[in-house]
């Protein structure tokens, strides 16, 4: 029998007859101290790795532009939140390379320890199944779920690893700055902010897990979506055409019958024009009339040249836009502008007293002096409607604003067409000597006569 003569070099390395072996180290079993202390390790490194991959997908998602959004407007631990992230996001790259080379350097450890306290089969199969649900799957859906307050609370270990990892992760963050650029904010476009206001209204089918009673009422989505379209939109998309425009002629005299209409169509100012109806040369305000006595007659080329009852006409071009021309009536100037056909070579018309800050579709016409000619800017562009401030507000608005006139001529409507119905199904119906003919004021030719009679045949008027 020959005997081998071994010599132990070190704990680890035995040399038999010149030549030096490895010993294996031997598993360690749960009687061993140092088998709970390395699971105890593996443990945690599990756990930090799935921190560190759930900050990553939970940091990373929150957008730049929406942590602004919750600093400024949300509740008051959204804002908390949001202060302390931000610092942390707007250094996009170099969070991302200190998260990874975090979770990287936990995962790579796994093995060291496990190792130890298992054979290489079962050590796979444990690594696989915990980095996968513990580390992954876990974590990140938890971060996404909760990332906002998960990354506040976390933000003092994260600035810690920053620091720990500046040397290498630093360098790298500024090659992907280079790269890709620093501005990692999302700028929605006026389509996408559309879409993202219908989704927040009440009338949305979308669920989400917050609360719905903050979502936008349908008015509310009305007018952010119609504010949002007022940019693109010009005067010629909210003009009343100048063939559809009650008008006054400027030899017209004030009798009892022009009065009568002006009061019928219920406007608050009403065009003057000189021979042609494109040819305005002023505006009466409806309101400064009523000191006049219709028997007296006064002719509209008297008031036209009196400041106190008219105005000059507000020349603008059909491509104005209605922000800009909302902000000419907020100066008070005018609430009325005639609206002329667009120019590509636009200029101003005697802008002495015109805004500096105006458009320069704006055509400012200084007051006509009692020698001027009537036909002041007729050469610079066909006049194709009016547009008023009522009508730009409709557009903001997205909806018909009406006034008491609309709703009386309606109401007379309805009266004159359920009257004729009436009157063709009761042809004989006699009027009562106790009701006394009462005459009552016409109005767009109805006459309301014994209305209290009509109504008393309980006639509806909503038919």
């Amino acid at each position: 029998m020959d005997f081998v003569n071994c010599t132990r070099v070190s704990n680890e390395v035995v040399s038999c007859d010149g030549k030096k072996y490895e010993i294996p180290e031997a598993i360690l079993t749960y009687k061993d101290k140092w088998f709970w202390i390395y699971i105890g390790i593996y443990v945690g490194l599990v756990l930090f790795a799935g921190l560190m991959s759930g900050l990553t997908m939970g940091l990373l998602s929150l957008d730049y532009t929406t942590l602004m959004t919750m600093k400024e407007g949300g509740t008051p631990r959204e804002r908390k939140y949001a202060a302390r992230i931000i610092p942390m996001v707007k250094r996009h790259h170099l969070l991302l390379v200190t998260l990874l080379l975090s979770n990287a350097a936990a995962v790579e450890a796994m093995p060291i320890f496990l190792d130890h306290v298992s054979n290489p089969v079962i050590a796979i199969i444990v690594s696989v199944t915990a980095v996968l649900i513990f580390g992954e799957v876990v974590p990140q859906a938890v971060c996404t779920r909760y990332g906002l307050a998960i990354g506040a609370y976390m933000a003092p270990l994260v600035y810690f690893m920053m620091g720990a990892f500046f040397i290498v992760a630093y360098p790298f963050s500024k090659l992907l700055d280079w790269f890709l650029g620093t501005d990692h904010g999302t700028f929605y476009r006026r389509g996408q902010l559309k879409a993202l206001i219908d989704i927040h209204g009440e009338e949305s089918q979308g669920e989400g897990h917050s609360s719905r009673q903050d979502a936008l009422s349908k008015d509310e989505v009305l007018i952010i979506k119609g504010c949002l379209d007022m940019k693109s939109k010009q005067a010629k998309d909210a003009m009343l055409d100048i063939d559809k425009t009650y008008m006054l002629s400027v030899n017209a005299q004030l009798d009892n019958e022009t009065m009568t209409h002006i009061i019928q169509n219920g406007h608050s100012r009403i065009p003057v024009y000189d021979l042609d109806r494109t040819n305005i040369v002023g505006c009466l305000l409806t309101k400064t009339l009523i000191k006049l006595d219709p028997d007296d007659a006064v002719p509209v080329s008297s008031l036209i040249r009196d400041g106190r009852y008219g105005r000059p006409p507000l020349f603008i071009y059909s491509n104005m836009p209605l922000f800009d021309l909302l902000n000419t009536f907020q100066t008070g100037k005018s609430h009325l502008a005639v609206v002329r056909q667009g120019k590509d070579d636009v200029k101003l018309l005697n802008t002495g007293d015109a805004d500096s800050d105006s458009a320069p579709l704006l055509l400012n016409i200084e007051e006509p002096s009692s020698n001027q000619s009537s036909n002041l800017g007729v050469e610079d562009g066909t006049v194709v409607g009016i547009i008023t401030m009522e009508d730009v507000i409709e557009e903001l608005l997205q909806e018909e604003i009406e006034d008491e006139s609309d709703i009386t001529q309606q109401i007379s409507q309805k009266i004159s067409f359920s009257m004729a119905r009436h009157r063709k199904s009761q042809p004989q119906i006699q009027r009562a000597a106790s009701h006394p003919q009462t005459s009552y004021p016409r109005e767009d030719n109805v006459d309301i006569v014994n209305l209290s009679e009509f109504l008393h045949q309980g006639t509806s008027l909503n038919n």
